[in-house]
């Protein structure tokens, strides 16, 4: 194929690539209701629970090595399960302050310092969660793709060093996300302030 036909053609798939990307693939702004019906629960003490240091200890100790293995195996897919309910939540939380943001921007409110703060907060706490997920999940990915868990004893990883990434402690920053975010659907009103503490 000469040069002359295949330039235009990259550059052809590559118009209709960032077309599609911008418009109908671009990511749409969701509002507090978008977010209580897509949400998916993410107790963060059952996180805090599988990243416990002494709980995995107490495995190593008590468990077989065959036996930790395999516990080992279950914890690793639990861990990735729950990092993809996180990064869900994540995004739509993103999402919903975004839209705050642009609905504060658009009109002065009277209690609009103290609401442009919490969404400012929750923006930032989100990007960084989001940072967290990309790392851990990279890592997980590594520890499934290489079956980390026949490793030998000591190699097999833990998975309490999910716990703190990028200086981002997960369930420090996912707690005070949902509790900005319930925070903010409580300006909703109280059934909203209710329905997300169920839903995240």
């Amino acid at each position: 194929m000469p040069i002359a036909v295949l330039i235009p053609a990259v550059f052809g798939i590559a118009f209709v690539f960032v077309i599609l990307l911008t418009t109908v693939y671009a990511p749409r702004v969701h509002d507090v209701d978008h977010v209580i019906l897509l949400a998916r629960k993410l107790d963060p003490s059952d996180l805090e629970t599988l990243l416990d240091v002494g709980e995995e200890w107490r495995l190593r100790q008590s468990l077989t090595a065959a036996a930790f293995r395999a516990a080992q195996e279950e914890r690793i897919l639990l861990a990735r399960e729950y990092l993809r309910r996180l990064t869900h939540n994540t995004g739509l939380i993103q999402l919903w302050v975004m839209r705050e943001k642009q609905q504060l921007e658009a009109r002065k409110c009277d209690d609009g310092a103290e609401r442009n703060s919490l969404v400012a907060e929750a923006a930032q706490l989100a990007l960084e969660l989001k940072i967290y997920s990309i790392v851990a999940g990279f890592k997980i990915w590594s520890w499934v793709a290489f079956r980390a868990h026949l490793w030998p004893g000591l190699l097999i990883p833990g998975v309490t060093t999910l716990r703190v990434q990028c200086g981002v402690n997960v369930i420090d920053k996912y707690r005070r996300l949902t509790g900005l975010a319930v925070a903010l659907g409580a300006r909703h009103g109280r059934i909203y302030q209710d329905r997300l503490l169920e839903s995240l």
